[in-house]
């Protein structure tokens, strides 16, 4: 595909599968700015799956690391990255690569969690209009599509990890009002800045649910979601990536209806913001890594999420100085099966919308590229 077709306008992933989220007796709606509308380019279409670069334990270049795995992730061929918001040198280099959808950690921190003072308050406000304001005037051309939000969630409100504890509704309170005035900000630059290209939505993410849902215990799933106004809800999906299908499904639907209903948004705005095992998890056995990846890839595009993203291109966990393995290339710069698996995916998926065009005279829609994907990932093994 030509550079030019790789920088494809925003919201692709979402365009084809927007719907006004309306529950009969739902407690609340709330209302965004509209958003304007946006034409089509030539071969533009959801890809679903991706990876992401956080903290990388390795490197093989004189390049940043990020930038590092960025590039190793646009080879992938892949249009979607996940990183933190790098310093904007490197920023700028990211911008500039082919990716259509970028989902940043911004500002991830606890700071809030002792109490969101007016001054926290100002200064987050402050620093994510700022931010998105930036996105939607000197990127606006770009036409590409930015999803800003946080780390793991319920880390934050159980800082020493002890999943037999309950949160501290205090905290939580806190991080309502931390996570809400993100989303202000963010409706404030959209509401002023004239843009027609670029997007840019809030995220907040959730990693313990089934402490929630099938225990009861209080988690940031139940105690905070259902106050938040964000856009979208990624899910750390650890705690139930290996449930059967239907159980996975249940978890899905179940954390999706905790978030209060908001027009102009796709009725599923649950996203798979991390999945996966690791190399050692696998018995450092490629062929098992790939699959029961493979595995877990298919159960999650099954219930049709946005996106659903792989922990990660590079390793970020190193355990008595070993490897841990959460990797598509590892630390002696071999790729896995799994990047070859994905990699082939990519290629079938282009292959896919080419045809669709050539009988159709149009592009997949976000439902036929996930089911797509879902099937060809199914087969693979068989």
């Amino acid at each position: 595909m030509k550079f030019f077709s790789r920088l494809l306008l925003g919201l692709l992933l979402l365009a084809p599968l927007i719907a006004v989220a309306q529950k009969k007796g739902a407690a609340r709606m709330i209302t965004t700015p509209p958003l304007p509308q946006v034409p089509e380019l030539p071969d533009a279409f959801p890809q679903v799956l991706g990876t992401q670069v956080i903290g990388p334990a390795y490197k093989f270049t004189k390049e940043d690391p990020i930038v590092e795995g960025a590039l190793v992730v646009q080879g992938l061929g892949s249009r979607i990255l996940k990183v933190q918001v790098p310093p904007g040198p490197q920023f700028n280099q990211l911008i500039a690569m082919p990716f259509t959808h970028y989902l940043v950690w911004f500002r991830s921190n606890a700071d809030w969690s002792k109490g969101f003072t007016p001054e926290m308050r100002r200064r987050e406000y402050n620093a994510t209009y700022a931010f998105t304001k930036d996105l939607l005037t000197r990127r606006d051309t770009t036409g590409k599509t930015f999803f800003i939000g946080h780390w793991e969630g319920d880390w934050y409100l159980l800082p020493d990890r002890n999943t037999k504890a309950d949160v501290d509704p205090a905290a939580a309170a806190a991080m309502v009002e931390w996570l809400n005035v993100r989303q202000e900000a963010v409706d404030d630059a959209r509401a002023e800045v004239p843009y027609t290209r670029c997007r840019v939505y809030t995220y907040a993410e959730v990693n313990r649910v089934r402490d929630a849902m099938v225990d009861g215990k209080k988690r940031m799933a139940n105690l905070v979601v259902p106050k938040l106004n964000v856009d979208f809800l990624s899910y750390s999906a650890y705690d139930c990536q290996l449930l059967p299908a239907a159980e996975v499904t249940k978890t899905l639907d179940w954390l999706n209806a905790q978030l209060p209903p908001k027009a102009n948004l796709p009725a599923k705005r649950v996203f798979i913001g991390e999945c996966g095992l690791s190399w050692t998890a696998c018995g450092a056995d490629g062929k098992a890594h790939e699959e029961k990846n493979r595995e877990i890839f298919t159960k999650f595009l099954s219930w049709r999420p946005p996106l659903v993203l792989y922990w990660q291109v590079y390793n970020n966990e190193v355990v008595d100085g070993k490897q841990v393995g959460f990797w598509l290339v590892d630390n002696k710069n071999k790729k896995t099966p799994l990047y070859e698996t994905m990699k082939e995916l990519f290629v079938q998926q282009e292959d896919a919308a080419k045809e669709m065009r050539r009988r159709t005279n149009r592009l997949p829609t976000f439902e036929q590229m996930a089911e797509f994907s879902e099937n060809w990932l199914a087969q693979k093994g068989k």
